[in-house]
């Protein structure tokens, strides 16, 4: 230990003196002679022997040689300075494209707006910074900023890549996550699948997985078929873990108010113009009426099922209800009192309504939301255990639904937990606070639900993988709109990977790690 020490001590020493009697300095584990830039083993052996063949025997004498080696070394450590300072411009540069171009992305602007935004920097900088001592480093600086249209493209897939990243990782970790499907055509004519995926960390994770082109048919075994094969390239085992639900009705029930508000005034313009029978016709007139407001209702209905940090719960209690609901509506045309039904009233004042057409429409429609919700109604009485697990009956849980998550200590957790006063009690508290708040009810769930001990993590399981089911495609809905603002008539050009890479920026939650790809850059510069 002792010969290890006096070693380590030694070449401590020999450090120190080698700038002065060889002019070396070191540079990380290398010694780097300041006269000629070469650089060598940091021995002191390896530093003489350069020394004494290179450059010893061009010195007249020893003040002549400390003179010299003193000017190398202040001239290097400038040199140095210099480098470094042009090195770390560049990164800010490089850095400020990226941001540039991340705003782009998110504004869904032409990749050619980053020269006019350079452009509205320059214009501005004369005036903002004036009075400033450093103006002309600003200046300078805004000026070397890349901001072409190949620089933007390339710094926006770059970023949608790296977001795309990080949602895989996510993925892959996560114990379960559901996913919604739907598809729509672009500006060009081409079917889109837009994929989004739902699942839960340290937060309720909404997230478009991709917005990929549908070439040929688009049955529901194809789409499933570009899901699975979009996460098995990326190493995501999605075994049985996802749900597709069906599309839900849309709402058309604005456009049919202001058409029926206007009615009068139509006639009137339509019958200078052509004949239109059907505006003459009572039954027709009827019809159009019942349409205007049963269509309202399901317009409400619709609105209800949309937005951010909705529970299947949510949904499920909205659904409920509005089911309940269409048994009033369809007793309301039976008997012919119109409750429910404004502009139907307002007919029936003027003329007897026959309503035998309409009680079968009321018939059929309740049908058709028995068929689609099904999944509603066999899964609904579980939703509950979101909220309620402290009163919750474990036989009104259907265990077939949760078999591949390993669960089997569900029932005895489910038991040790409604018998204990302090966890039972933290759900009391949980209801409370959705009592008192309208929105991001996920968030409230999720964090009463973290906070339990492991030694419930069956329950727990359960609990994620009911709040990470979707109950609506309105994501889906919502990113076909945005796109269509992105992917426009006057940029129809832009390919599916780059709108798609700009839609991902705009709308995830996962920030791109900048930092982490400039510095990839720089090292890959560095290593040509």
């Amino acid at each position: 230990m002792a010969t290890a020490k006096k070693i380590k001590l030694d070449v401590r020493s020999f450090q120190s003196s080698w700038t002065n009697d060889f002019g070396f300095i070191q540079q990380n584990d290398r010694a780097v002679c300041a006269l000629c830039c070469e650089n060598v083993v940091c021995r002191t052996s390896s530093v003489k022997r350069h020394f004494e063949t290179k450059h010893e025997k061009t010195f007249k004498d020893s003040a002549d040689k400390a003179e010299a080696i003193k000017k190398a070394v202040s001239r290097y450590g400038k040199q140095s300075n210099v480098f470094k300072n042009l090195s770390a411009s560049k990164s800010n540069e490089t850095e400020a494209s990226y941001k540039l171009a991340l705003c782009i992305a998110k504004h869904g602007k032409p990749f050619t707006d980053g020269d006019f935004i350079k452009a509205a920097f320059l214009e501005c900088s004369e005036v903002l910074f004036d009075g400033i001592t450093n103006k002309h480093v600003i200046i300078s600086r805004i000026k070397d900023m890349p901001v072409s249209a190949r620089t933007v493209e390339r710094r926006i897939s770059e970023m949608a890549d790296n977001v795309t990243q990080q949602q895989t990782v996510a993925l892959t970790i996560t114990p379960v996550f559901s996913v919604a499907l739907d598809e729509s055509v672009d500006i060009n004519d081409i079917p889109r699948l837009a994929v989004f995926a739902r699942y839960s960390d340290t937060e309720v994770h909404e997230e478009l997985c991709c917005l990929k082109p549908m070439y040929g048919t688009t049955k529901g075994e194809d789409i499933l078929k570009a899901f699975t094969d979009h996460f098995e390239n990326r190493g995501v085992d999605i075994g049985e873990r996802f749900l597709q639900l069906q599309r839900m009705v849309l709402s058309c029930g604005k456009v049919l108010e202001r058409f029926v508000g206007c009615f009068d005034e139509i006639k009137v313009f339509l019958s200078e113009k052509e004949d239109y029978p059907e505006l003459e016709d009572g039954d027709w007139i009827v019809k159009l009426m019942f349409l205007s407001d049963i269509t309202k209702h399901l317009n409400e209905f619709n609105l209800l099922l949309q937005g951010a940090g909705k529970t299947v719960l949510d949904l499920y209690d909205n659904w409920k209800a509005f089911v309940a609901k269409l048994a009033i509506y369809s007793t309301d045309v039976e008997t012919g009192s119109f409750r429910y039904f404004k502009n139907l009233k307002n007919l029936s004042s003027m003329h007897p309504v026959n309503t035998s057409d309409l009680q079968l429409y009321m018939q059929e429609l309740k049908s058709e939301f028995s068929i689609r919700f099904q999944d509603f109604q066999h899964m609904g009485p579980v939703f509950s255990f979101l909220i309620r697990p402290d009163t919750f009956k474990y036989s009104d849980l259907d265990t077939t639904l949760f078999e591949w998550m390993e669960t089997e200590e569900l029932e005895m957790q489910l038991i040790d937990f409604q018998a204990s006063t302090l966890w039972s009690a933290k759900f009391k508290d949980l209801r409370e606070i959705l009592e008192s708040s309208k929105n991001d009810h996920a968030t409230s769930i999720l964090r009463s639900w973290a906070s339990l001990p492991d030694k419930f993590n069956c329950m727990k399981k359960v609990a994620f993988a009911l709040l990470s089911a979707y109950g609506s495609t309105y994501q889906c809905e919502q990113i076909f709109s945005q796109m269509k603002h992105i992917l426009s008539p006057h940029r129809s050009r832009l390919t599916t990977d780059h709108s798609e890479g700009c839609v991902k920026l705009k709308v995830s939650k996962y920030s791109p790690e900048i930092s982490t790809l400039v510095k990839g850059k720089q090292e890959g510069q560095g290593s040509h």
